[in-house]
């Protein structure tokens, strides 16, 4: 037990302090395995179409990444499970990865005083990294010249126009998905070019405004997987 841990407690201030970060992500971590169980995510190149019979076309199913989503699931099950235990404590919350992942970063006191928590921070850690593998696969593709990046930085297009056109460009633009765009939108980091539009036309930015701001404002998860 490290010496800054107060004898109750089985995980310092500095683990805590991180778990509780870590916990926070797993929420919008979810959702995007969800997409990408759900193929709605585009990890690899386009499915080509077959002609010959509808039983041929690929399920929109990945078993990879459904594999992934259990894993972590079972991870914070297993540590509600034996805080509950171990404490006495009903679990009344949403048993989805997310109510988990809520549950357990508002009951980080009860956490960190449950003796056997020691590997928790680590065993978490390692199921959501290999959640963020899945989401955000390390790229092989070669970096676009210069005139093709210009060019595409002073396109205007949607959210999923630029996701796609984004996994074209690969590192380090490779995690612009269509939910990362509206998340620079909502935060205020980039702004919608001004219309007036239909109202159910979407919404259009400039690619290189969006670029750039994906690379000054880091998604907050990838600074937990160092």
């Amino acid at each position: 037990m490290p010496q800054d841990t107060p004898p109750e407690m089985y995980l310092d201030y500095e683990a805590l302090r991180a778990l509780g970060l870590m916990l926070r992500e797993i929420p919008s971590l979810a959702e995007d395995l969800d997409d990408a169980v759900a193929c709605r995510a585009r990890l690899s190149g386009p499915n080509i179409r077959l002609h010959s019979r509808t039983s041929d076309q690929p399920l929109p199913f990945s078993t990879t990444a459904a594999a992934v989503r259990d894993h972590l699931h079972a991870t914070l099950v297993s540590w509600v499970r034996l805080i509950c235990e171990q404490r006495a404590i009903d679990y009344t919350g949403p048993t989805s990865t997310t109510g988990l992942a809520r549950w357990l970063e508002r009951n980080l006191l009860a956490f960190a005083m449950t003796e056997g928590v020691e590997s928790a921070p680590d065993d978490i850690r390692a199921a959501v990294a290999d959640a963020e593998r899945i989401v955000c696969p390390p790229t092989e593709r070669p970096e676009v010249d210069t005139q093709a990046l210009a060019t595409a930085r002073a396109a205007r297009l949607n959210a999923n126009g630029i996701a796609t056109l984004a996994k074209q460009l690969g590192d380090p633009f490779q995690s612009v998905t269509a939910r990362r765009v509206r998340t620079l939108r909502d935060a205020g980091k980039v702004r919608p070019v001004p219309g007036p539009w239909a109202p159910d036309w979407p919404e259009l930015f400039v690619v290189g405004e969006v670029l750039d701001a994906h690379l000054a404002y880091p998604m907050r998860r990838r600074a937990l997987a160092s």
